[in-house]
């Protein structure tokens, strides 16, 4: 470059100073706008947040509610009472109705086990081949295990 080009270059004004005071000048004319835009995106964004937070707490008290199942189905497995079992049912049947998430299907599993302690092995039989069929790789490969074992009893 030039000499005269140079200082034509530095006499220009700064690329972000321009940005910046179209900016302002854009707030100033449109001010009510500018709020209201602002106020939408804090409430999009608060909305977003106490959502993923709902999601949360429901999951974490599905969790919960399937270890107080598991417990009360290993009570059932020591001392064989049949109230431990009656307990895991309701809690496992609660938490596959509300469906929070895939945490569901690990209730799904846990009710199929308690199906086959009680007998009713039809029962358990349905819930494992439709997880064998729509669950993650795990749940699947835990149904077809367990399919297997209820074919083999």
């Amino acid at each position: 470059m030039t000499k005269r080009k140079v200082m034509e270059e530095i006499k220009k004004p700064d690329f972000l100073m321009v940005a910046v005071q179209s900016a302002i000048t854009y707030v100033r004319t449109h001010l009510k706008l500018v709020i209201i835009a602002a106020a939408v995106c804090c409430i999009a964004g608060l909305s977003v947040f106490a959502y993923a937070a709902y999601e949360d707490r429901k999951s974490a008290k599905a969790q919960s509610a399937i270890m107080e199942g598991v417990k009360s189905l290993e009570s059932y497995n020591q001392a064989g009472k049949k109230e431990d079992l009656d307990k895991a049912e309701t809690i496992f049947q609660k938490v596959v109705k509300e469906k929070p998430g895939k945490i569901y299907m690990v209730a799904e599993l846990y009710l199929g086990t308690v199906y086959a302690l009680k007998g009713r092995a039809d029962d358990a039989k349905n819930i494992y081949r439709r997880l064998a069929r729509k669950g993650p790789t795990v749940v699947r490969m835990l149904a077809e295990k367990a399919l297997l074992n209820l074919d083999t009893k």
